[in-house]
């Protein structure tokens, strides 16, 4: 007899979810109830779903401490590659698995933030819709190579965006918390300092996960000072595929509207969906995209593939993949 299994999405379902998540688990000898929540602010809704849900994937839904205290057969929080949106006080008192997705959707964040990179220099303008528009409105942008891109953040994301600009002719300087590890056999990346990469890069694209507590913290990185010096420096261009908080937006709008933050291209907003009122939507040194960077088929399959595996792995009382740092200790074997 198959054991019951319930997973809460809270997420659309751009139909490969649903379908990848019940093939990976119903040939794994469960019967599966998944319950869809499309609109991640509906609380309401994910209030009522989660308290009898076993496997939860809040997507960029926010699971408070009230949510978390109800669940009571919850077994696993399972995240993208941000957790940003769970009370994590609250799972470590409940002592429930928290994991992320490090590494997933690498490869199509780094995709974009270099179709960003290029975006801007090609002015941000999408000329083909201009010329089926009938419009023949030409324009002189830049070349990349020689252009020095610093990356605030060397991960699996990171790694991947430098190769993708050297293959470019950039330059590329990189900053990493945990200096030691060098630029992990990148010869072309040299690792440099919070300040010295404000001040030495053309473009500047912000790579690391909101982390809001502790010395690690990054919410805010980015601020009034810090986007004087991106400014002072080369392009002043400013790319973030990372998290919207990572940068005090109200700061990096006054930047853009002074011309101290020459462009910028943003996949994601202090908060999402972004304002239709929102200053950056009418400014005309800013490239938007809808918080799309990880956002592939390919992507896409490896994430819901990994949902199922983990979920299983909690079902049969194992230790899932990739529990976030914060919670290792309490599941260490």
């Amino acid at each position: 007899m198959s054991k019951k299994l319930k997973i809460l999405l809270c997420s659309d379902d751009d139909g490969l979810m649903v379908k990848t998540i019940k093939s990976v688990v119903s040939n794994r000898g469960f019967q599966e109830n998944i319950v869809l929540v499309r609109d991640q602010h509906d609380v309401s809704t994910i209030s009522k779903e989660i308290v009898d849900a076993d496997i939860v994937y809040p997507d960029k839904a926010m699971i408070t401490r009230e949510m978390i205290m109800s669940a009571e057969k919850v077994k696993l929080f399972q995240c993208g590659t941000g957790y940003d949106t769970i009370d994590l006080w609250a799972v470590i008192e409940r002592k429930i698995p928290v994991c992320n997705m490090p590494g997933i959707t690498a490869q199509s964040v780094a995709e974009h933030a270099m179709y960003l990179v290029l975006a801007l220099a090609k002015n941000g303008r999408d000329y083909g819709q201009e010329m089926k528009d009938g419009k023949w409105n030409r324009g002189v942008g830049i070349e990349l190579a020689g252009k020095t891109l610093g990356l605030i953040g060397f991960g699996n994301i990171g790694r991947i965006h430098a190769r993708i600009a050297h293959g470019f002719g950039m330059k590329i300087i990189a900053f990493r918390r945990n200096m030691e590890r060098g630029n992990e056999g990148l010869d072309f990346v040299d690792i440099v300092d919070f300040d010295c990469l404000l001040e030495k890069s053309d473009i500047v694209s912000i790579l690391l996960p909101l982390t809001k507590h502790g010395s690690c913290k990054t919410e805010r990185l980015i601020g009034k000072k810090e986007l004087e010096k991106i400014g002072g420096a080369g392009l002043g261009w400013l790319i973030n595929t990372s998290r919207g908080a990572v940068i005090s937006e109200d700061d990096l709008i006054e930047s853009l509207e002074n011309g101290i933050v020459k462009k910028a291209a943003l996949d994601v907003y202090e908060t999402e969906p972004l304002s239709e009122y929102s200053k950056l939507r009418k400014l005309p040194n800013v490239v938007l995209t809808p918080h799309i960077a990880g956002d592939t088929k390919e992507a896409l399959i490896r994430r819901y593939t990994l949902i199922a595996e983990n979920a299983i792995k909690v079902m049969n009382n194992e230790k899932p993949q990739y529990i976030v740092k914060e919670l290792q200790s309490i599941f260490d074997d």
